[in-house]
């Protein structure tokens, strides 16, 4: 359980705090949770939906749900995007570009990146049919989980020296990447039953296509590239989640 709460307190901006000193490898080890965090994630925004139609039309429940995740994350992911398109925008050599993601000053192509981003998301789940928006928003956030467990996996980490991402990144071993692996399937089973085989290798091209790319640019991947990552998924999945599922 301490591994899921480890996971918990990373991923979420729930009030779940671990007191004791924890070990570098169990910081990878909790990866094998990640998938399951983003499960209660979207279970939470899918219950949100539908109390919040009680009281709002279609068009603003989406608006808050999109908003009610970035407080839920504690704005983590959006951090890591907008840093990591600063960086990248920068056109700089690869200590240039880290520098940049490290500062975490928001710069005026990351603010409108993440602007534009917002703005594709809530256009894709307005566009939805009420009810898809439950089982869009549980694949959203549980398969973008999981392809931060599979980037640690396939590419190494950018820095040099310590850092949070490397912890995670580090040490991760296959018993964590078949477990999420297994729990993110099994979700987007559920929701879009044999058309995962159109779905997943999709995400897997498009989490291969992004780190491939930043690992030509600095070498691997950073914690602000995985939350860069994680946004982009969110917005495939919703695409995907269009085209897959019957109106």
């Amino acid at each position: 359980m301490k591994k899921f709460f480890i996971a918990l307190q990373f991923l979420t901006s729930l009030p779940v705090k671990i007191k004791a000193q924890i070990p570098d490898k169990e910081f990878a080890e909790s990866m094998a949770y990640f998938p399951l965090v983003g499960l209660l994630m979207g279970l939470a925004l899918a219950l949100a939906y539908n109390i919040f139609n009680l009281i709002f039309p279609h068009s603003i429940n989406c608006a808050l749900i999109l908003i009610l995740n970035i407080v839920l994350t504690g704005g983590l992911h959006m951090d890591g995007f907008i840093d990591t398109f600063d960086g990248i925008a920068s056109r700089g050599d690869k200590k240039e570009i880290l520098k940049i993601m490290r500062e975490g000053r928001p710069g005026a192509i990351g603010v409108s990146a993440a602007i534009l981003l917002f703005l594709l998301k809530y256009s894709l789940l307005v566009s939805l049919p009420k009810e898809a928006i439950g089982p869009s928003l549980v694949a959203m956030t549980t398969l973008s989980r999981w392809t931060l467990v599979v980037s640690s996996g396939l590419y190494p980490y950018a820095r040099e020296g310590e850092g949070l991402g490397r912890k995670f990144v580090q040490g991760l071993g296959l018993k964590e990447g078949f477990i999420s692996t297994a729990v993110a399937l099994l979700i987007a089973f559920l929701v879009f039953e044999l058309r995962i085989f159109i779905l997943v290798p999709l995400v897997f091209c498009a989490l291969v296509g992004f780190n491939s790319y930043l690992h030509k640019r600095i070498g691997g991947i950073t914690g602000d590239t995985l939350g860069a990552l994680n946004e982009l998924i969110e917005v495939l999945i919703l695409m995907l989640t269009f085209i897959l599922i019957k109106r």
